[in-house]
C-alpha cells in the first residue's frame, strides 16, 4: 500500500514545491521613492514607499505596505501571492492613517514582475503613484533594500 502511495506523493510535491520555493524568493524589504515634484509654494513633495513581506504560508506572503508624504500617511496590511516571476499584492485591511481610497480586501494594489534579466517591474492596480501623473506600467520602481 505504502509503495502505491508513495509516486501519488511525490507528484504532489512536485507540483507545489516549485510554486512555494518561488514565492520564498519575494521575503524581503523593498522601497520606491517617486520623484520629487516642486508644489506651487516653492518645495519639493516626495513620496516613499516601503514594502515587507515576509512568509505566512505555502502559497502566500503577509506584509506591510506604508506609503509616506506630504498630507500621506498609510499602512496597510497585505498579502502577496503568486510565483518565482508574478507576485500580486492585495489588500487586506487598513493599519494606520486616512483610508480615503476605500480599499477592499482583497483588491490588487499592484503586481510585481520579475523580467528574463531579474529586473523587478511594477504593473499599477487600485493604487498608483501618487505624485507622477505619467506612470506608466512595467517600469522599475520597487527595489530590494
Amino acid at each position: 500500500m505504502l509503495t502505491l502511495l508513495r509516486p501519488l506523493l511525490w507528484s504532489a510535491l512536485a507540483f507545489t514545491f516549485p510554486a512555494a520555493t518561488g514565492l520564498r524568493n519575494w521575503v524581503g524589504s523593498y522601497q520606491y521613492e517617486e520623484n520629487p515634484v516642486k508644489t506651487l509654494a516653492g518645495y519639493s513633495m516626495g513620496m516613499l514607499w516601503k514594502l515587507n513581506l515576509q512568509p505566512q504560508d505555502n502559497q502566500a506572503l503577509a506584509g506591510l505596505l506604508s506609503i509616506e508624504g506630504q498630507q500621506t500617511s498609510m499602512k496597510l496590511k497585505v498579502r502577496a501571492a503568486g510565483n518565482a516571476q508574478d507576485l500580486r499584492i492585495t489588500y487586506l485591511q487598513l493599519v494606520d492613517g486616512n483610508d480615503y481610497q476605500q480599499f477592499k480586501p482583497g483588491d490588487v494594489l499592484f503586481r510585481l514582475h520579475k523580467d528574463p534579466k531579474g529586473v523587478t517591474r511594477t504593473y499599477w492596480g487600485k493604487l498608483q503613484p501618487r505624485l507622477s501623473e505619467t506612470y506608466k506600467d512595467g517600469q522599475v520602481n520597487f527595489m530590494r533594500k
